[in-house]
């Protein structure tokens, strides 16, 4: 029995089980009535079953062909299916996506991004995962998602399978309660009061924290709560004397109400304005092809991130 059973002839034997008519099932298939005839006995002998009782007034299905009615009907609904989903996929409307989103373009970029994929793609089933760079470079790596967009430092290496795309970079600052010591001081801040209190921020980089403070490598910073739970980070801060180091947009309502106050002014001496910055980058395959709808999501990514603010070139010093 042949292996490569092809669609056409499994047509022609539903179209024949529908009409019980060489004629007029010929018809429907836009062929002779002799062509058609070919087709539904080839298929026989490759199954190596009678599929029809046929003489010169009638044809009627034999059991097995009953019984194989039914799975040719299945194979090409299957068919028809992924058709429609290939051309869905081809023109990024439907099919599946499966990217990763570090923690801060989960909170700036992503929210307006997957709600532009909800009206230009109804069809299509987004799967972000959320996490640490190293976990979605892993499973970029095994190729569970397409591409990653996080917080990247290009200057200290990328795995020479990917290809990297900066974007607008996200400010950055440093974070505390409104009754913080700090806060309340008429005094500039120094460097050596900020080692003084428990840092928090949503992963920590001692070598970019020591040269945003200018500090000595020897020097041993405060980290006391490294989580990528905002909330948590959120909470934090509000109820103790820990200082947040995050980026600024997700904590707007706060500073805007007051419950949390920016310290970076207050510090003397001055952190350079490059310095107050967060890459924000998107990771994919190198010399690999993305899928349409990967391509358009991209092109959504671009655009919010282009929205935000003007490039800064100089790298940042705080990433998720």
């Amino acid at each position: 029995m042949s292996n490569l059973i092809d669609l056409k002839r499994i047509r022609h034997l539903v179209l024949l089980g529908e009409e019980l008519h060489f004629s007029r099932a010929a018809e429907r298939a836009h062929l002779s009535q002799t062509a058609f005839s070919r087709s539904i006995q080839s298929l026989e002998k490759d199954l190596k079953v009678r599929l029809f009782d046929r003489d010169t007034r009638s044809v009627t299905l034999t059991c097995a062909g009953h019984q194989l009615i039914a799975r040719a009907r299945e194979m090409l609904a299957c068919a028809d299916k992924l058709v429609a989903e290939a051309s869905d996929i081809a023109g990024g409307q439907g099919g599946e996506l499966n990217f990763g989103v570090g923690m801060m373009t989960a909170n700036t970029t992503l929210p307006n991004v997957l709600l532009a994929l909800r009206k230009n793609a109804p069809k299509l089933v987004v799967t972000p995962e959320v996490n640490y760079w190293h976990h979605l470079a892993n499973q970029l790596a095994q190729e569970d998602i397409e591409f990653v967009v996080a917080s990247v430092r290009v200057e200290q290496g990328v795995d020479p399978r990917f290809d990297v795309r900066s974007l607008p970079p996200q400010p950055a600052s440093i974070f505390c309660r409104h009754e913080h010591p700090l806060a309340r001081q008429a005094e500039p801040v120094t460097y050596q009061q900020l080692l003084a209190y428990p840092w928090a921020a949503v992963t920590t980089d001692d070598v970019h924290a020591r040269a945003l403070f200018g500090m000595p490598s020897t020097t041993l910073l405060p980290w006391t709560l490294v989580c990528n739970e905002l909330n948590c980070l959120r909470q934090a801060t509000l109820t103790s004397d820990a200082l947040l180091l995050t980026w600024q947009s997700w904590l707007a309502p706060d500073l805007e109400s007051g419950v949390l106050i920016d310290l970076i002014q207050k510090i003397q001496p001055a952190i350079p304005i490059h310095l107050r910055y967060i890459p924000e980058t998107i990771v994919f395959h190198a010399g690999r092809t993305l899928s349409p709808i990967a391509r358009k999501t991209i092109a959504l990514i671009v655009d919010e991130a282009e929205r935000r603010l003007p490039v800064v070139t100089q790298p940042a010093v705080i990433s998720d």
